[in-house]
């Protein structure tokens, strides 16, 4: 019923837009995206599985700043969280942890460096493995939203398909909220081959609807809190069909209509000029041609 009176209003506007025409040998079609705003935060707990293969090492003063900055605004959320950190070898998991509110920021920092070198980079697996554990189990609170995050400078090496995992991770965290932000190498030519692409973490950024954060970047480490709408209000969208009709666009929160918005063509992104409130719902309804 409110997709249909969100269609109805939508074709009304356009049709009375004096801004907006259409071709007239050219049939269009309405699509609505929209995302709903998460609810404040509870309990969290955030896993952070990192490559510690000798290729890695210049990155853990970088993920130590991350996980810190991380901290200090999860920390203006939620007191009630953990974070652990887990090596990519499946077969002999090395963990530290749990920390919470009361660590030293101290004891976050050293975290990565102390973590064992391994030469397996198998980031799904060693995740897979850890919470299936034991002591996964330990980590792990049945009603926590959780958060995981994989960084390696190569690609994921185990057996398991991004597909499975991704499925896997929606079926395991079925009965709360859950995030993944993969920081690894892009697809491009600069990578080198001590730096190989990280194509399936690639592919589950794109599963879960964001863009891979790129460790060569110096500053990816400021970027953590917002890779995850967890721990920052969403304030965009992209658009699920790639050729938008760009005058047709109608944006509601709350099925109220707002016009301080942009979009991006070149990520086929709108970006709102205010992120909404916890639990609001962003509808995004815009016309395509035909095909």
């Amino acid at each position: 019923m409110k997709k249909a009176l969100f269609l109805l209003l939508l074709s009304v506007l356009i049709g009375c837009s004096p801004d907006y025409q259409v071709s007239e040998s050219r049939e269009v079609e309405v699509v609505v995206d929209s995302y709903v705003q998460a609810e404040r935060l509870g309990e969290l707990d955030v896993l952070v599985v990192l490559d510690t293969s000798g290729s890695m090492s210049d990155n853990f003063e970088e993920v130590a700043d991350g996980m810190d900055m991380l901290r200090s605004d999860i920390e203006s959320l939620t007191l009630d969280y953990k974070f652990g950190y887990i090596t990519m070898d499946p077969t002999e998991i090395g963990y530290i942890g749990p920390f919470d509110s009361t660590s030293t920021a101290i004891d976050m920092l050293m975290a990565p460096s102390l973590l064992p070198g391994t030469r397996l980079e198998e980031g799904f697996s060693a995740t897979y493995t850890f919470l299936q554990s034991d002591e996964g189990n330990e980590f792990r609170r049945p009603e926590a939203d959780f958060l995981l995050f994989l960084i390696s400078d190569e690609d994921e090496q185990s057996a398991i398909t991004t597909d499975l995992f991704y499925d896997w991770l929606h079926d395991k965290f079925k009965e709360v909220r859950h995030d993944v932000a993969c920081i690894a190498n892009p697809d491009d030519e600069n990578a080198g081959w001590a730096n190989e692409a990280g194509y399936k973490y690639i592919e589950l950024s794109s599963l879960y609807g964001k863009n891979l954060l790129d460790i060569k970047e110096e500053d990816w480490s400021a970027w953590l809190s917002s890779s995850s709408y967890l721990t920052q209000l969403k304030d965009f969208i992209t658009l699920s069909n790639p050729e938008p009709i760009v005058d047709s666009i109608i944006v509601y929160i709350d099925q109220e209509i707002v016009y301080d918005w942009r979009y991006v063509e070149e990520t086929n992104t709108v970006y709102l000029g205010v992120a909404p409130d916890y639990g609001s719902v962003v509808e995004v309804g815009y016309n395509v041609y035909a095909q």
